[in-house]
This record gives structure tokens, C-alpha cells and sequence, in this order.
């Protein structure tokens, strides 16, 4: 018996009558994460939480120079509120200034300073390939290093 004579009844049963249009281009999984998690966990100052938010973005594919612009930009906000800075200073909208606000109880205004500066190190060495003076001179790629200043929050 052929294949075709078994299912000719049920031939286009399950076929959408509509059409669903995308855009070639679009990349679905480059929304399927949430960057705010990472921040949000950031400023929670949860170890555990910030690795698995790092390695979901990781696994989506975003590039390690957007998750440190989202990290750095999360701790300079912080840095900036702990310091007296005003959301108008900022440019910052309500919620994400009042979460950062919230957050800055988890961290010492020194330890946010600290922070950011290694992370700011971290970016600009990486722009020169040269990580042997952060890292412990083995781990010269970017991913690497800063998923380990991330585990040392």
C-alpha cells in the first residue's frame, strides 16, 4: 500500500489556512531572554542567581560585550545613587531608579566603586587584548574573566 493512498483523507488537516508573517531577518532568540534578570540579580548581589542569568544569556548567544554594557551600567547606576545622584542627573526613569535605589542597600558604596572599576578595567583591557594583569595570567578571554569577577560579587 502506498504511503500517499494512507493519508490522502487527512492531507491538509493540519495545514494553517493563514499565512503568519515574519520578517526573514528577525532573530527570535534574541528576544527569548531577559536582560533585566542579570541586573536584577546584580543588584540582589545572589551568586547563584547571576551565573545562571549569565550563562542563559551566554547560551542565547548575546555577546560578552553586551552583557558587560548591562552589567556596567547596572553597577554605575547603583554607584552613582549610592553617592547621592538624582534619577533627573541619571536620566533615568522611575522604576529603574527606585529598583537601583532598593539594590544599593545590598552593597557598600566602596564595594560598588571597587566593582565597577574592575569592571571598567576589564572592558577597556579586553578592548587591547590584554588580560594578563587582571586575570591569573591563564584566562586571557573576556567571557572567562568576567564570569569570574561575576562569581567574586
Amino acid at each position: 500500500m502506498n504511503q500517499d493512498s494512507l493519508f490522502k483523507q487527512y492531507k491538509g488537516v493540519f495545514e494553517s489556512k493563514e499565512k503568519v508573517a515574519r520578517p526573514e531577518n528577525e532573530n527570535l532568540s534574541r528576544y527569548a531572554y531577559n536582560p533585566f534578570a542579570l541586573q536584577d540579580a546584580l543588584g540582589e548581589k545572589d551568586k547563584k542567581k547571576i551565573w545562571i542569568e549569565y550563562v542563559k544569556l551566554r547560551l542565547q548567544g548575546v555577546k560578552t560585550e553586551e552583557i558587560i554594557h548591562i552589567v556596567i551600567s547596572k553597577i554605575k547606576n547603583m554607584s552613582a545613587i549610592s553617592a547621592g545622584a538624582k534619577k533627573e542627573n541619571l536620566g533615568l526613569k522611575d522604576y529603574p531608579y527606585n529598583k537601583s535605589k532598593r539594590d544599593v542597600k545590598n552593597w557598600s558604596e566602596i564595594k560598588l566603586k571597587d566593582f565597577y572599576n574592575k569592571l571598567v578595567f576589564l572592558y577597556h583591557e579586553s578592548r587591547g587584548a590584554r588580560l594578563n594583569g587582571y586575570s591569573d595570567g591563564e584566562n586571557k578571554d573576556l567571557d572567562t574573566v568576567l564570569e569570574k569577577i561575576l562569581l567574586q560579587v
